[in-house]
């Protein structure tokens, strides 16, 4: 099974854009971490850039409070970023056969 992120890259790159996975792996504290506390993927193109947070689909409501939380995030979107969360489920049909299934959403302001 492939992880979210690996999921998202290959959508990224089917979508024509060049993507670069920008979290990193910290051993001391053994645990990822996310470029500006929230961004696990900086995505291109010759007129857009977009960051995306990467998650399994049961994650989706705890990133959306962990991008709501971290003041930089503001920054990326006053700097004209785009910032989705991509979140993977297998859905389906019952008794078929259940697939990866994408739920993007994209942060444009963040609530006061």
């Amino acid at each position: 099974m492939s992880s979210p992120t690996a999921r998202s890259l290959q959508e990224c790159r089917k979508r024509g854009y060049t993507a670069q996975v920008v979290e990193r792996w910290c051993q001391y504290s053994r645990r990822r971490i996310d470029l500006f506390g929230v961004v696990d993927i900086v995505a291109i193109t010759p007129t857009a850039i977009l960051a995306i947070q990467a998650c399994a689909g049961a994650s989706h409501a705890n990133r959306m409070t962990k991008i709501q939380a971290e003041p930089r995030t503001a920054l990326w979107l006053q700097a004209g970023g785009k910032l989705s969360i991509w979140s993977w489920s297998k859905r389906g049909a019952k008794g078929h056969r259940k697939t990866w299934t994408l739920r993007e959403e994209e942060i444009h302001v963040l609530p006061r």
